[in-house]
């Protein structure tokens, strides 16, 4: 099969005739085998109003060139204009569509890395990434791999925005997430966590610290202490609680006997141990 952009030089210069007709999509022939995508495809089967049957039709210039390209799915069931060069079914291609599934486009440069968009009625997605190294080798029937660099993903049926970023071996170590209830953002592969929400923010870093500050309450964390606020403080170290352990000195004092000269004002002591109370809870 030649391409279509030799077929259309040829119709240019030798004026062949192009016969354009609406027909039907009954199959999306899609590459399971993909480099990139098993959702791919590059030709789908129609059917003419005659009912006659024609597959392999192009949506693409190249179907031998599997590494970039702009396509255009149609919707199985749905019309399409289909044009055929000079009468020859394996020059059909795919001119105009009714109804689209998905696109996608997929861009390559020397250095074999890529920038593929790829987009439907649920999900617009952006990645960069590139070939493994020491897979350059186009006489190679090995199929190659990819790692990703970066990509920004945003889905409108659960409405949120992601970037992610990936380090040199194609690892995610950073991701970012947006939605109406709130932001996530994770850095160094969660060694590192931010939960934004309405009304909270959430901080949280590897190995044991976390603080929490909300309408309702301030928290931090780290390993065994606790030390949280709202209308009173909270201290516990490990099963230790501040309040309570001042509550037992303050009662051990009470109950120390003076044999000669002045013993503890068990008053105040009382009055202390209360205003403890009102400051601090277990």
């Amino acid at each position: 099969m030649g391409n279509i952009k030799d077929l259309i030089k040829n119709v240019a210069s030798s004026n062949q005739n192009i016969e354009t007709f609406a027909a039907k999509v009954i199959e999306i022939n899609k590459e399971e085998e993909s480099l990139h995508n098993p959702e791919d495809a590059y030709t789908v089967n129609i059917m003419r109003a005659d009912g006659a049957i024609i597959k392999n039709v192009r949506l693409k210039a190249s179907i031998q060139d599997l590494e970039q390209g702009i396509i255009t799915i149609p919707k199985k069931d749905s019309w399409v204009l289909a044009s055929i060069i000079d009468g020859v079914e394996t020059r059909a291609f795919i001119s105009q569509f009714s109804e689209i599934e998905r696109s996608f486009i997929r861009l390559k440069n020397d250095n074999n890395q890529y920038l593929e968009i790829d987009i439907d009625a649920d999900k617009f997605q952006m990645l960069f990434k590139e070939k493994e190294a020491g897979q350059n080798d186009k006489t190679s029937t090995a199929k190659p791999s990819y790692k990703s660099i970066a990509q920004i993903e945003f889905f409108g049926r659960n409405p949120h925005i992601s970037a992610s970023f990936y380090d040199e071996n194609g690892k995610e170590i950073s991701k970012n997430s947006f939605s109406i209830n709130g932001q996530y953002i994770s850095i160094n592969e969660g060694a590192t966590i931010f939960n934004l929400q309405d009304k909270e923010a959430k901080i949280t870093i590897k190995d044991g610290f976390e603080a929490l500050i909300s309408d309702t309450k301030t928290s931090f964390k780290k390993g065994d202490l606790n030390f949280e606020m709202d209308d009173k403080f909270k201290i516990n170290a490990g099963k230790k609680n501040l309040l309570t352990e001042l509550e037992n000195i303050i009662t051990e004092i009470s109950n120390i006997v003076v044999v000669q000269g002045v013993g503890p004002n068990v008053g105040n002591l009382i009055t202390i141990k209360s205003n403890l109370k009102n400051l601090l809870k277990t």
